[in-house]
């Protein structure tokens, strides 16, 4: 293989609503006329100094700080007309003369359409759109299975890198750092390119090249060829699912307002859920209340409040006549964090409060056996620190109770809200968020073209 430039193409970045549909969907269909077309994030567009430079493209996902998963490969890209002219300033409306080169290649192509619909009606409703296509690309690869690949850029704290199986291929480099703010990144045999204005560790880069094409791009041994197309029995298969108010308010992403939901649902269905915290030793059969942000200061002169710091707000908190249920939901943020108004480790705070709850002879909770959870997306199981804490508190995640929901399905069907609260929960379920976003533009994309056929 030749070697020229990798652009790596960062995908599924972001929140995507039903009306928005993220363009680099087409990277992995072929068209209906078998060509490989490629978009570029963010706008499609590159500058002049990459023209006819680039002949690869490692489609990339964000996986964790300083790393990037790699889930596909483009191969012979060839520069589509005026897809070089980079846009400057604060871009307002369509450049009609780029609009028209792309139309005039499409024309040429016979037609670029997926599933039936022109390239041009599945995406013109952005009102801003000048360049739907970049490149056209020889071929298009995906990972065989059970081939995953990453790419490790230069960190200050090597030990903020995410872990890896034994099997996973990490490329580690030295010359490159992640890209903050941009989408795309390029990587040249040479370490620099023409135009380029940070010509630092040149020597490191062209090593980094090396480890990139050797290692990935030019090992058959973990690439297979995708053809894969839009079909009728594809489109039949779309979700038909409505799209609710946690899609377009992004409620799914709210610890708080996701926990209001929680609570609600909790007390609405209370069989249901006693079934669930069941195979945690814990019954709701005789009845039980759900609190939501409970403070957890302990009001006790007698304690001494320095050895059990307590304070913050505990996200769920379950009583039965016999127990005390302390859940903390972790949707995005840590569990190790320090609040500026009180000392010591959240979980901790909430596990002394609890204590002195059951402790305390004028509670209501004397007595009371106490269970903590943590619930979180199977993305963002947390790291917890402290070992007692570690010890005491179980990790729930959102996958635990919408695998159990799903077989519980047909006690809600009927209730529009929990329906879609449940699929809202389908985001959290996956190993990593991209692949969600993957999914939820997988699903526009088939929506928006059914609606156009």
């Amino acid at each position: 293989m030749e070697k020229k430039g990798i652009v790596l193409n960062r995908m599924y970045v972001g929140d995507y609503l039903a009306s928005n549909l993220g363009h680099e969907i087409i990277n992995l269909y072929q068209a209906d006329n078998g060509g490989n077309y490629i978009y570029l994030n963010s706008s499609g567009d590159f500058v002049k100094a990459h023209q006819g430079q680039i002949g690869y493209m490692l489609f990339v996902k964000y996986y964790g700080i300083g790393e990037v998963e790699v889930i596909g490969m483009a191969t012979g890209l060839n520069d589509v007309y005026c897809a070089d002219q980079q846009f400057t300033g604060k871009y307002k409306g369509v450049n009609k003369e780029i609009f028209a080169k792309q139309q005039q290649f499409v024309n040429a192509e016979g037609g670029v359409s997926y599933g039936g619909v022109s390239i041009f009606d599945i995406f013109g409703e952005a009102g801003q759109q000048s360049v739907f296509i970049t490149y056209k690309a020889d071929k298009v690869y995906v990972p065989k299975k059970s081939k995953r690949m990453f790419i490790r850029f230069h960190v200050a704290d090597a030990a903020k890198y995410p872990e890896h199986g034994d099997t996973d291929i990490v490329v580690s480099l030295a010359g490159y750092q992640q890209a903050k703010a941009s989408l795309k990144q390029y990587i040249y045999p040479e370490g620099t390119y023409a135009g380029d204005l940070a010509k630092q560790n040149i020597e490191a880069k062209r090593e980094d090249y090396s480890k990139i094409f050797n290692t990935l791009v030019n090992d058959p041994a973990l690439w297979q060829e995708s053809n894969n197309r839009v079909d009728a029995e594809e489109l039949e298969s779309v979700n038909e699912r409505k799209v609710s108010l946690f899609d377009i308010c992004q409620i799914q992403n709210d610890e708080n307002k996701f926990s209001n939901a929680l609570a609600y649902f909790m007390l609405q269905y209370p069989a249901l859920w006693n079934e669930f915290f069941a195979r945690y030793g814990i019954s709701l059969a005789t009845g039980f209340t759900v609190a939501r942000e409970e403070s957890s200061k302990i009001e006790d002169s007698k304690y001494n409040h320095k050895k059990y710091p307590s304070g913050g707000r505990i996200d769920l908190m379950i009583r039965t006549a016999n127990e005390l249920v302390v859940i903390e939901n972790k949707i995005k943020s840590d569990i190790n964090s320090i609040d500026e108004d009180c000392e010591g480790k959240q979980l901790r705070r909430y596990y002394n409060y609890a204590v002195w709850l059951s402790r305390n002879k004028d509670s209501e909770d004397y007595g009371k056996k106490l269970h903590f959870f943590i619930l979180t997306p199977k993305y963002n199981v947390p790291v917890i620190e402290d070992a007692e804490m570690k010890e005491l508190y179980k990790v729930i995640t959102y996958a635990d109770v919408y695998e159990y929901l799903t077989a519980k399905r047909a006690e809600f069907a009927g209730d529009s809200n929990f329906v879609a609260f449940y699929e809202a929960m389908y985001r959290h379920t996956h190993d990593n968020v991209n692949d969600y976003l993957y999914h939820e533009m997988q699903e526009t994309f088939f929506r928006r073209i059914k609606e156009l056929l």
